[in-house]
């Protein structure tokens, strides 16, 4: 009876995204790097006696694609906040961050590409994070954010609880293969490589672009908050994403301390 109703549920949520989103996108499938249709011409450009001198050449050195574009591999039950305020719940997503697209699957097990224009707010649950770690990312909508001008692009919420919230936008760069010239590094494979941004935003709404270090978490505060901050971090180390994360905790303390 419990399975009976999660399905229901599940159902129940997908059906509200199609009635949202419209027409499905059709299958969202990865794309495998093959050679079988090259070498297919091949043949038959060798075998043609008038072109016998002119063929396309395959080098099977290179070993396609490495990496994910997803930020979790695997499909996590996630809920949606639509922007006219309905929430999904408990549906399986997946976050494609190098195309900066959400998917969700249906129960025919097909999946679908989601209008962000549509979507206020989403989670992901991680269900291989260990103890002590958090499980759930949590995404919201921003636009004309620094470097991404123009583009509704969706954050993840570090840190939220004060004045001052800590933001990341996770993406994916593609480094392209290097191993045809003489002096290549030998590198036979394109790959999908982590692209990290973190940003805090202002209590007036301003968005500004830090680094896990404590000169680039200051410089983007304002000067009644500067000092006693340097102070507090003073002794601190500040290279990670965790440190920045108590950073800007700490920073949300000496704010409310500084506004009273």
């Amino acid at each position: 009876m419990k399975n009976s109703a999660y399905f229901l549920s599940t159902w129940l949520g997908i059906v509200l995204l199609f009635v949202v989103f419209g027409a499905a996108i059709p299958t969202y499938a990865q794309q495998a790097a093959g050679s079988s249709l090259v070498d297919l011409q091949n043949l038959r450009l060798v075998s043609d006696s008038k072109v016998a001198t002119t063929y396309l050449k395959v080098d099977k050195r290179y070993e396609g694609i490495r990496g994910t574009p997803f930020l979790l591999r695997g499909w996590s039950t996630g809920d949606i906040l639509l922007t006219t305020n309905q929430r999904v719940k408990a549906v399986p997503l997946k976050f494609d961050l190098y195309n900066q697209q959400l998917m969700v699957r249906r129960p025919q097990g097909d999946s679908i590409l989601l209008d962000l224009r549509n979507i206020q707010e989403f989670t992901l649950t991680d269900i291989r994070t260990l103890s002590g770690q958090a499980s759930l990312h949590r995404f919201a909508r921003f636009t004309d954010i620094p470097g991404h001008s123009g583009r509704t692009e969706f954050l993840e919420l570090l840190h939220a609880t004060g004045p001052y919230t800590l933001l990341k936008r996770s993406g994916k760069s593609m480094v392209k293969a290097d191993y045809q010239q003489a002096y290549s590094s030998y590198r036979p494979y394109d790959e999908l490589v982590d692209v990290i941004q973190y940003y805090l935003l202002s209590p007036q709404g301003t968005l500004t672009v830090i680094k896990p270090a404590v000169k680039s978490l200051v410089a983007a505060v304002p000067a009644t908050v500067q000092e006693p901050l340097l102070a507090e971090l003073k002794k601190a180390t500040l290279r990670t994403e965790t440190d920045l994360l108590n950073a800007v905790s700490q920073l949300n303390l000496l704010a409310a301390t500084v506004s009273k």
